[in-house]
C-alpha cells in the first residue's frame, strides 16, 4: 500500500505544472478505520458568532493540539473574512477595462519577492521587494486605466464574512464542530478521555467560555467500553455455565473445581502466546473487538480437553480403584494422542480463516481466527500439564459411585452404538440416514437467505428533506427552524439524544434544495421503525415539500443496497443507457429506490459557444470561458495580508441584486472594434449534472443504486443480474 501511494504521488507530480492555478492542494488518502476521527463533538456559544470563531480557532485548537496521542484536530462550521471585489456591471462595461487587467493589475501590486543579493566589501546583504497590500484603502486605490479610473469607481471592495449560503445547527444552536485525529500508536479511550477533561477544564479556567455548551458524539471509546464490557459478561457468564454443567455431570466439587481454575489459567496462556508471537514474527494483531470475541467463543473449548483427561482420570479412579498419581498419570497418556488429534483438526479449521486476509472481511477474520488458534494451543498444554497435576493432589478420598440416571444413559447410548454396528443392514440404514439428512440440510441452505453483513438497529435516523427550487434562503431557515423546535419539544417522547441539521442553497438533488435532519437516538426507548412511523405523522406537510426516511444507500435506513454499475470509454453513451438499466431494475421484486449518479446531481447551466458567431465576432472559446470564469467564479486571484494571516482576494461580477442569468447573458465580450454581450455568442440551456466523475482502468463509470425492501442480498442479487440480461 505504501509503494502504492507512492507512485500515484510520483504520478501527479509529473502532471502537476499541466493542472489549473488554482489547486492548492490534492489529497491523496488510503481508507483506514485509524484515519477516522476517534470523537467528534460540537460548541456552541451565546453571542456573537465571531467570538465563538476566534476562541475555537486561536484557543480551544491549540489547547487540544497539545493533547498527547492527538495527531490532528479538524475544525468545522468557521467562516473565515475575505476580501471581496464586486465589480459594478454598469460602470464596468461601460469602460474599457479587461477582467483579465484587472486581475494583473492586483496581482502585478501585491508581491513580496526577494530580488537577490548586494555585495559591499564584505558584506552581503538580501534584497527584498515588500509590495504587499495591507490595507483597505491601498486595493481601493490601485488604477484600472489611463484615465485615472481606480478599483473603487469600478467595483464595490469589502472586507468582511461571505455571505452564508448554508447552515449546520446542532439542537437549534449554530456550532462548530471539532473532529479529534489519534496518533498511530495512541490509545483511543486514553486520547477521547483526556479531550473530554481538557474541554471540561477550559470551560472553568476561561471566565468568557463559562457558557459554553459542548456535546460530544461519535465517541469511539463509548463503543469500545460497552463492548469489552459485553464481552467480559458473555465471557464470566459462559465461564459459570460451563463449571455448573460439569458439576452437574461430574458431581464432585473438587474435580470442578480444578476446570474452573483451568479456564482462567489457558486465557493468561493465550495473551502470552499472543505477545510471543507479535514479539517474534513481528505481527500486529493486538487485543481488540474482533480478538476478544474469538476468545469469548473460545472459552467453551478451553474446558474441552481438560474434561476430556480428568474424565479418564477420575473413571479410573473410580472403576479401576487406582491412587491420585497412578490415576493421573496412566489417564493423562492414555488421552494424550486422542485430545492432541482432536486439537489439531480443530485448529487446521480456524487457521484455515488467515487465508482470508486479503479480503475485507478477511482482515476482521485474521485476529479472530489467530486469538482461537493460539487459546486451544493454550488448552491442549494445560490439559496435559496442570490437570494430571491437579489431579494427583485433588482427587484423593473416596470415588463416589456414578449417578444411576447417569448409569442409564450410559446404558441407552451403548445400545444405540450396538445397533447401528450390528450387521452390514445396520450399517447401510446409518449411511442412508446420514445421507438423507446431508442434502436435506443442502437444500435447507440453498433456502436460507444470504448476506454479507447481518442488518442491525442502528441508533440513528436520517431524514433528507427536499424543497422547491423557488425556496428562498429565509423560508427554509424557517422550516428548519419550525423542525428543531418540534423535535427538541419530544426529545423524551422520541428518546431523541441530539438532532443535528443541515440545509442551504449550496446543497442540491435531483433539481431540487436538499436539507437533512440527523437524529441521534438514546440506548433504551422506542425502536427505530417506531420512532419513523411517529415522525411520518409528527413532521408538517407542505405543498412541494417531500421526506425520504433513511438513507438511499446506507445502514441508517435499515436496508442493504446494492450498486450496479455501467463502465465504458464513452460517458455520453453510459447515460443514454442509465434510463433503460433504471426501468429493468425498477420491475425486480423487492428492489426500491433506484437512483444515479445522474439523478443526485446538480441544476447546471450550459452556455454553448457558437462557434460560427464567435468567429465572426473575433472572439474563441477561450476567451469566452476565460471571461465567464473571471465574471463569477469565487476563485481567489491573490492574498491580503492582515494582522494574524493570510485571506484571499475574491473578484466577482455582481450588482445590487447579485448575480442572475440575464446578468450572465449581458457579460460584456471586448473585440478589436467594440463590446459585445455574450450572449451574441453563445446559447445558454439548462441540465442536470452528475454529483462526480468517475474512472475506473481509465474507463468512465456511472453507477446505479439499489435498496432492499428486505434482508438476504443473495437472491436480490441473482434477480438484478437476471434483469440486467440483453436478450
Amino acid at each position: 500500500m505504501d509503494l502504492a501511494t507512492m507512485e500515484i504521488r510520483d504520478k501527479i507530480d509529473l502532471i502537476r505544472n499541466d493542472l489549473p492555478d488554482d489547486i492548492e492542494n490534492i489529497r491523496i488518502r488510503r481508507f483506514s478505520f485509524n484515519d477516522r476521527p476517534v470523537i467528534q463533538f460540537s460548541l456552541a456559544l451565546p453571542g456573537d458568532l465571531e467570538n465563538l470563531y476566534y476562541w475555537s480557532e486561536n484557543y480551544i485548537t491549540q489547547q487540544l493540539e497539545r493533547i498527547q496521542g492527538v495527531a490532528n484536530v479538524d475544525i468545522r462550521g468557521i467562516r473565515n473574512k475575505v476580501l471581496t471585489v464586486y465589480l459594478k456591471p454598469e460602470v464596468f462595461y461601460s469602460s474599457s477595462i479587461r477582467i483579465a487587467d484587472l486581475i494583473d493589475t492586483i496581482r502585478n501590486n501585491n508581491i513580496n519577492i526577494s530580488a537577490g543579493y548586494v555585495e559591499e566589501g564584505s558584506m552581503r546583504y538580501a534584497t527584498r521587494i515588500p509590495g504587499e497590500l495591507k490595507i483597505l484603502e491601498e486595493v481601493k486605490n490601485l488604477p484600472v486605466s489611463s484615465k485615472g479610473l481606480t478599483i473603487a469607481d469600478v467595483a464595490r471592495v469589502t472586507y468582511d464574512y461571505p455571505v452564508k449560503d448554508d447552515f449546520n445547527r446542532l439542537d437549534g444552536n449554530e456550532t462548530v464542530r471539532f473532529q479529534i485525529y489519534r496518533a498511530s500508536n495512541a490509545n483511543i479511550v486514553d486520547v477521547c478521555n483526556t479531550v473530554k477533561t481538557t474541554m471540561a477544564q477550559i470551560k472553568e479556567t476561561e471566565p468568557a467560555l463559562e457558557n459554553m455548551t459542548t456535546i460530544f458524539y461519535r465517541d469511539q471509546s463509548e463503543d469500545i467500553l460497552n463492548s469489552l464490557r459485553d464481552l467480559t459478561i458473555s465471557g464470566v457468564v459462559g465461564g459459570l455455565l460451563a463449571v455448573i454443567v460439569l458439576l452437574f455431570f461430574l458431581r464432585k466439587f473438587r474435580t470442578t473445581i480444578i476446570i474452573a481454575i483451568a479456564i482462567p489459567m489457558a486465557m493468561v496462556f493465550t495473551f502470552s502466546f499472543m505477545y510471543l508471537y507479535r514479539a517474534i514474527f513481528r505481527a500486529d494483531i493486538t487485543i481488540n473487538i474482533i480478538s476478544l470475541s474469538g476468545l469469548m467463543m473460545a472459552v467453551g473449548m478451553l474446558v474441552d480437553n481438560s474434561v476430556v483427561v480428568l474424565e479418564n482420570i477420575f473413571r479410573l479412579r473410580q472403576e479401576k480403584k487406582m491412587s491420585p498419581l497412578k490415576a493421573s498419570i496412566q489417564g493423562a497418556s492414555e488421552v494424550a494422542m486422542a485430545v492432541t488429534a482432536s486439537t489439531l483438526t480443530t485448529l487446521v479449521v480456524f487457521i484455515s480463516l488467515s487465508f482470508m486476509s486479503r479480503s475485507g472481511f478477511g482482515r476482521f477474520m485474521k485476529d479472530f481466527a489467530l486469538t482461537i488458534s493460539l487459546a486451544l494451543i493454550a488448552s491442549l498444554i494445560v490439559a496435559l500439564s496442570f490437570i494430571p497435576l491437579a489431579g494427583s493432589r485433588f482427587l484423593s478420598g473416596k470415588a463416589r459411585e456414578k449417578a444411576r440416571w447417569l448409569v442409564k444413559l450410559t446404558s441407552i447410548y451403548e445400545r444405540i452404538i450396538g445397533f447401528t454396528i450390528k450387521n452390514w443392514k445396520t450399517k447401510l440404514l446409518v449411511v442412508g440416514l446420514a445421507v438423507a439428512v446431508f442434502f436435506t440440510s443442502f437444500q435447507i441452505l440453498k433456502s436460507i437467505e444470504r448476506e454479507y453483513m447481518p442488518s442491525s438497529d442502528e441508533r440513528e435516523i436520517d431524514i433528507s428533506v427536499y424543497m422547491p427550487r423557488s425556496f428562498t434562503l429565509q423560508e427554509m431557515k424557517a422550516l428548519f427552524q419550525k423542525f428543531e423546535e418540534l423535535l427538541i419539544s419530544r426529545k423524551e417522547e422520541l428518546a431523541i439524544k441530539y438532532v443535528s441539521t443541515d440545509f442551504g442553497t449550496r446543497f442540491m438533488r435531483q433539481g431540487r434544495f436538499r436539507g437533512s435532519l440527523e437524529l441521534a437516538l438514546e440506548d433504551e426507548g422506542p425502536s427505530v421503525t417506531e420512532i419513523k412511523e411517529r415522525l411520518k405523522d409528527l413532521l408538517p406537510r407542505r405543498a412541494g415539500i417531500t421526506y425520504e426516511y433513511g438513507q438511499r444507500f446506507g445502514r441508517h435506513g435499515h436496508f442493504g443496497g446494492i450498486e450496479v454499475e455501467l463502465i465504458g470509454l464513452d460517458y455520453t453513451k453510459l447515460t443514454e443507457l442509465a434510463p433503460m438499466v433504471i426501468e429493468r431494475l425498477r420491475t425486480v421484486e423487492n428492489v426500491e429506490d433506484v437512483t444515479s449518479d445522474l439523478e443526485g446531481g446538480d441544476t447546471q447551466l450550459m452556455v454553448e459557444v457558437d462557434r460560427q458567431k464567435a468567429e465572426s465576432s473575433g472572439v474563441s472559446s477561450r476567451m469566452v470561458a476565460q471571461t465567464i470564469s473571471s465574471s463569477i467564479s469565487e476563485r481567489p486571484i491573490g492574498k491580503f495580508k492582515t494582522e494574524n494571516r493570510e485571506i484571499d482576494i475574491i473578484l466577482k461580477i455582481q450588482g445590487a441584486d447579485g448575480f442572475s442569468e440575464e446578468d450572465l447573458r449581458n457579460i460584456s465580450l471586448p473585440t478589436q472594434s467594440k463590446r459585445i454581450p455574450l450572449s451574441a455568442v453563445t446559447n445558454i440551456s439548462y441540465r442536470m449534472g452528475s454529483t462526480s466523475i468517475r474512472k475506473e482502468n481509465k474507463k468512465s463509470k456511472l453507477i446505479i443504486r439499489v435498496n432492499t425492501k428486505s434482508e438476504g442480498m443473495m437472491a436480490i442479487s441473482n434477480n438484478v443480474r437476471q434483469a440486467m440480461r440483453i436478450p
